[in-house]
Order: C-alpha cells, then structure tokens, then sequence
C-alpha cells in the first residue's frame, strides 16, 4: 500500500515523467459483462517512466500503461495489449486481473 501510495503521489505531481494527458471513456470486466463506460481524465505512461517512479522494477519496460486516479489515493494502472490508443478502443489489464477497455472517443461513452 505505501507502494502505491508513493507512486499515486508522484505521478500527480508529475516530477519529471513525460506523461501524456488523454480523455479516455474506460470499461472494465465484470462477471456479467462489461460496465458502464466511465469519461475520465487518464495519463499514458512507459513501463520504464512507472519503474523510475517507483524505484522499482514491477513495470514491463516494453509496455504502455493507462493510470487512470480515481480519487488522491485510489488509481487504476493498466498494462495496455498494445502501446497505443485508438478511438475504437483497446485492451489492457490490471495486475489482479481485470480487463479493461479503454478508448480515446468519449463522445459515445456509455
């Protein structure tokens, strides 16, 4: 949890991490299909950019992950399928397991 706390803090501080800020509509996998799809402001990061932040090497250097911060200390980190966004949408997971969809079109995000 300080893990996690420690990295929450210094990606919304931003020190010295490239992230690019990106709209996103995000889904994520339930056991009854998909949930409602959630406008939120996301940041794009390199597994390497996570790694430096958290003075760790938990991250795939050869990924892209999503960050998704729900509140100051609640964030989403998906580990996207490819280092890309698309407006039809792309796939990505979590480290306990669940799927997510992201997509850069938030006009149909529902």
């Amino acid at each position: 949890m300080k893990k996690f706390l420690a990295i929450a803090a210094f990606l919304m501080l931003g020190n010295a991490i490239a992230a690019e800020r990106v709209s996103v509509c995000a889904k994520y996998r339930t056991n009854s299909g998909w949930s409602k799809g959630y406008k939120v402001d996301a940041a794009l990061y390199k597994g390497t950019e996570l790694n430096q932040a958290t003075k760790s090497f938990d991250y795939n250097a050869f990924s892209s992950y999503v960050v998704i911060f729900w509140s100051k200390t609640n964030a989403s980190i998906i580990e996207m399928d490819f280092p890309w966004l698309s407006v039809i949408g792309s796939s990505g997971k979590e480290r306990d397991g669940t799927k997510w969809e992201i997509s850069k079109s938030t006009t149909l995000c529902y």
